[in-house]
């Protein structure tokens, strides 16, 4: 089957999370790409540890690991010794392109900047992933996805409940930041390719989880950004977005069941749905209610619509209102469990989750690439590589023989 990248080498020097993630996306398209690790120590990721700092199961471990790394090979290399930049430097050579996630002052120590590697190489595609952005007077901070993605952006202030700490533990363990940025990364590299092959040109490709972060929120920043005209006399912007945050919709909203569980409502906007859902929901007598029969009245009437929708939707289960409300064909979704998900039947139906067969741990379940090309699909071909796994195919390919793979092993420039 014909890969969408097959062909295109790409050499990584990164560790968690967003940019290991766009080099695995580019692997499932069929990109060759190589990992370098530290002959030591190796990736972080393959020792993980909790925020307890306890050691994961291997198994988990195993997992955590395969969610970056599937379909990629490791080479174990010294960067500092100049044996181990001279490899480094014949990979370039022969690289579609280079990904790194390295702090400025690091690449510029290393010799890694832009201009150095495409002096190496001109038509190398040069993917840099920062914390901050490359420059500004923080450009070398060292930042993870809670602190670019989620709480500098202001994307975790934006959806703190009042007066409460924002959970930046649960932020954390999702790393879904790091996961979008990861995709606007993948984007760029492929778009930088597509403007190669049309020119020939190579170019760096910048993009931070500052940046993307901020992206994703740009409706709510510039608005409140560009709200002087709506402040009240002597009101602050955050008294601004905390008095909008009061101006609750009752219909969109989540709302507590009669088992505990919630569902989301998100009837906006509300007058193509608000026949069907009073239908739905047993109460067709607040269609043409005139506390309730336009946009205006259900605003005036907020808190009398919250409590007879809250006493409606704490009168069934979960599993009772599913029906009604899929076949009332309405803006809304159940509140799921991790479980749940992984069995959802539309999950799998989209093959969102799909089985994969491991070498060592059997068929596991692996969550597939998010993009589905018809002809050229994502595939995950091979499991996480062992560490340092590929090295000496690696240098074989590069010209090595095994005399020289022995002396850098005895010199410590490889695992």
């Amino acid at each position: 089957m014909l890969s969408a990248l097959e062909g295109i080498k790409v050499v990584e020097i990164t560790t968690m999370a967003a940019a290991p993630m766009a080099a695995r996306l580019l692997g499932e398209w069929g990109a060759e790409v190589i990992h370098i690790e530290h002959p030591v120590t190796g990736d972080p990721w393959r020792t993980w540890l909790t925020q307890g700092g306890r050691q994961l199961d291997p198994e988990l471990q195993y997992h955590y690991w395969d969610h970056y790394a599937r379909n990629k090979k490791s080479i174990s290399l010294s960067l500092k010794h100049e044996k181990g930049k001279k490899i480094l430097s014949r990979l370039i050579e022969s690289a579609d392109v280079l990904l790194v996630n390295r702090r400025p002052f690091e690449l510029k120590k290393l010799g890694l900047e832009y201009e150095n590697v495409s002096k190496l190489n001109p038509g190398i595609i040069y993917a840099s992933l920062t914390g901050f952005g490359r420059k500004g007077p923080h450009k070398n901070m060292p930042v993870q996805d809670t602190t670019g993605f989620w709480a500098r952006s202001g994307f975790m202030y934006l959806l703190q409940e009042e007066g409460a700490y924002p959970p930046s533990a649960g932020y954390r363990a999702l790393a879904a930041g790091d996961k979008t940025t990861a995709l606007a990364l993948a984007c760029g590299i492929i778009l930088a390719l597509f403007v190669r092959e049309r020119t020939g040109i190579g170019q760096e490709v910048d993009v931070s989880l500052l940046h993307t972060s901020i992206y994703t929120m740009v409706a709510t920043v510039l608005t409140l950004g560009n709200m002087k005209g709506i402040l009240t006399p002597e009101e602050s912007y955050e008294q601004l977005w905390h008095r909008k945050r009061q101006e609750v919709s009752p219909l969109v909203i989540s709302y507590e069941t009669k088992d505990g569980r919630y569902l989301q409502l998100s009837l906006a906007p509300v007058e193509p749905y608000w026949h069907r859902f009073c239908a739905a929901i047993g109460k067709p007598e607040l269609e043409n209610d005139p506390r309730f029969d336009s946009i205006e009245s259900r605003t005036e009437n907020t808190d009398t619509l919250l409590s007879i929708l809250e006493e409606v939707f704490r009168s069934k289960t979960l599993e009772e209102w599913k029906p009604i409300l899929f076949e009332a064909e309405l803006l809304w979704a159940p509140v799921q469990t991790p479980d749940e998900v992984v069995n959802d039947p539309q999950v799998r139906a989209n093959d969102i989750i799909v089985p994969f067969e491991h070498p060592e741990y059997g068929q596991i379940d692996v969550v597939a690439n998010p993009i589905k090309l018809s002809k050229t699909p994502a595939t995950i071909r091979t499991p996480a590589p062992e560490f340092s796994q590929h090295t000496e195919e690696i240098l074989q390919g590069l010209g090595y023989s095994w005399e020289d793979i022995a002396q850098l092993k005895e010199e410590g420039v490889i695992a």
